[in-house]
């Protein structure tokens, strides 16, 4: 942090002042404080710098000042208010440069001495505000180093502007006095509550925690048919009147971090707000219920892991267990990057042309999204994370996934780093991530309906019914499914009911050979084809089109009933090439 300011020559100061004298002193731009939580958090960060360079300055660093300056960036972190520190900080200096000239030379001199990537941020930053640069300008500079920077260049910087903010004006005279008349719109946070209260919103009733999908810190605990059902009409109540949630997903908006929504919406950002919000009450309070036990999310997750080198068969939404649909895995889903996925929503979709919808792509560039030239509706998923969010639900959306008909994916590790198998490369991990969860949402879905396009059966399940009084009451919050919670899990006998159910003879082509011994086979998927009868004349015609199904087989028994075990995965264990050598790298 720059404590004290560089002693310059006369003839520095002469050659700064004839440059700062081609500039002409314009009237500052009014950057005004958007609301009490910020300037609170603002001027915690102005006088815990102020304890390390407030004059005289100290020989050594107090501890107990640097603790401060950190508890002050720490809250201004955990609260996502970046963007409104910086602008008052610049605020702070641009006043100061215009009311006094030497402070201005000051800052240019400073600019001169920064080096390397954060230096360049400052360095435009402290000739901005002797410049006193439009607030657009400005603010566009912060937006592009947020998205950029991480966490610990993100402190570095605050610490060393709140410290030459106060070493540039140490007797504070120069700091804008913001009064906040009553019952008046002074910011746009106002004005835009006002605007979602004009569109039928309005604050909930409990207090909200933290935005959506801010952290990734709440605990998770396995869920039962009443959690679920509560959990879904919070869900649905946050969506469709919580102005607190509006207000967080504008915010999400504004710093371009949804990667699919109505940014192009005609009405204004309030309004796409609320198009999206409805349109997620919608599929919620329509979904059936699902619950996946631990067996089956490990099926699935297998499933990915074993098919991650190919691609996947065409999307069909015939795979679907319910045109509209909400889950819940008892285990989460870990990301690679450190997210825990608890559960998915689902639905049809068509975008609309009017309502605006563009799609974020990985490079940060707006790609509108035209509707689709078949009548064939899209599905729109939404997965959750487990998070502390609004209305005291354990999780919030976290990324939106579109699920096309026909869309087939490629192999999935092309995105992974071959030196680290458990990353993805720089630069396609936001990609990644979502396929990654594509590919395991619809590997639950196509074991979830798999005994519908196959005789192998590995699931077995419960059907929770909702009392017709709690029914009727649902149905008078908005909730229009019928609140039953199906909870699915792998069946133990799957894998000896198979067995049952292959033929005992050896079938045609096969190597007439019979088995003496008896092993189990492992858990595999296998290529079924649903137009065996029209098999050959498709493929004729062209190859590849007649689509398989992916069939999970569950691990089972292969060889006679009467025929004894096989020994051959002991002894293979038992060889001294299998033995794993503890001192090779002693």
């Amino acid at each position: 942090m720059h404590s004290n300011m560089p002693e310059l020559s006369d003839s520095e100061l002469l050659a700064i002042a004839a440059r700062a004298a081609k500039r002409s002193p314009v009237k500052p731009n009014d950057l005004l404080i958007l609301s009490e939580l910020q300037l609170k958090l603002y001027r915690e960060l102005h006088a815990a710098a102020g304890q390390l360079v407030r004059p005289p300055v100290p020989a050594e660093v107090s501890p107990a000042s640097s603790a401060r300056v950190r508890s002050a960036i720490d809250s201004v972190l955990a609260e996502d208010e970046e963007m409104a520190v910086f602008r008052q900080i610049y605020d702070h200096l641009a006043n100061a440069a215009l009311g006094d000239q030497r402070v201005a030379d000051q800052m240019l001199a400073l600019s001169s001495g920064q080096r390397g990537p954060v230096g360049g941020f400052v360095k435009r930053m402290l000739r901005f505000a002797a410049a006193d640069a439009y607030a657009n300008t400005v603010q566009m500079l912060v937006v592009d180093f947020l998205k950029s920077a991480d966490e610990q260049t993100l402190r570095a910087v605050l610490a060393q502007l709140a410290g030459m903010e106060w070493a540039l004006d140490p007797d504070d005279r120069h700091q804008r006095m913001i009064i906040d008349p009553p019952d008046v719109v002074v910011d746009d946070v106002d004005a835009e509550v006002r605007r979602f209260r004009a569109l039928g919103l309005h604050p909930g009733g409990t207090t909200p925690g933290r935005s959506l999908a801010r952290a990734d810190e709440a605990a998770w605990e396995t869920p039962d048919q009443h959690h679920i059902r509560t959990w879904r009409r919070r869900y649905v109540e946050a969506h469709r009147q919580s102005l607190d949630w509006a207000r967080a997903k504008a915010e999400v908006y504004r710093r371009e971090r949804e990667r699919l929504a109505p940014y192009g919406h005609p009405d204004g950002l309030e309004a796409a707000v609320v198009t999206q919000l409805r349109q997620e009450a919608d599929r919620a309070s329509s979904a059936r219920l699902f619950q996946i036990g631990d067996s089956l999310g490990q099926m699935a997750l297998r499933r990915v892991v074993r098919r991650a080198e190919k691609k996947t068969t065409p999307f069909d939404p015939a795979h679907l267990p319910a045109s509209r649909g909400m889950l819940f895995l008892d285990t989460p889903l870990a990301l690679p990057n450190g997210r825990r996925i608890v559960g998915y929503v689902w639905g049809p979709w068509s975008p609309r042309t009017e309502e605006g919808w563009f799609l974020l792509r990985p490079d940060r560039l707006l790609e509108p999204v035209e509707a689709a030239c078949d009548d064939a509706p899209w599905t729109w998923v939404t997965a959750l994370t487990c998070d502390e969010s609004l209305l005291k639900l354990p999780f919030s959306p976290y990324e939106t996934l579109l699920a096309r008909p026909g869309e087939i994916l490629d192999p999935e590790t092309r995105l992974r780093d071959p030196d680290n198998p458990e990353r993805y490369r720089s630069g396609s991990g936001r990609q990644g991530g979502q396929e990654l969860m594509l590919r395991h949402v619809r590997a639950l879905w196509e074991l979830l309906t798999q005994h519908k396009r196959s005789t192998v059966r590995v699931l077995a399940h419960q059907v929770h019914q909702l009392k017709p009084s709690k029914r009727d009451a649902e149905r008078r919050r908005g909730i229009s499914d019928s609140g039953q919670v199906e909870n699915w899990w792998v069946d133990p006998d799957a894998g000896e009911r198979f067995r049952e159910q292959q033929p005992s003879e050896p079938r045609e082509g096969g190597t007439g050979r019979t088995l003496a011994v008896r092993y189990w086979r492992e858990e595999h998927e296998r290529q079924q084809c649903p137009n065996s009868h029209r098999h050959a004349a498709l493929e004729t015609e062209k190859r590849g089109s007649c689509p398989h199904y992916e069939i999970t087989i569950p691990e089972h028994p292969v060889g006679p009933a009467d025929a004894p075990w096989s020994d051959r995965l002991r002894r293979a264990r038992l060889r001294p090439s299998a033995t794993p050598r503890h001192g090779a790298n002693a």
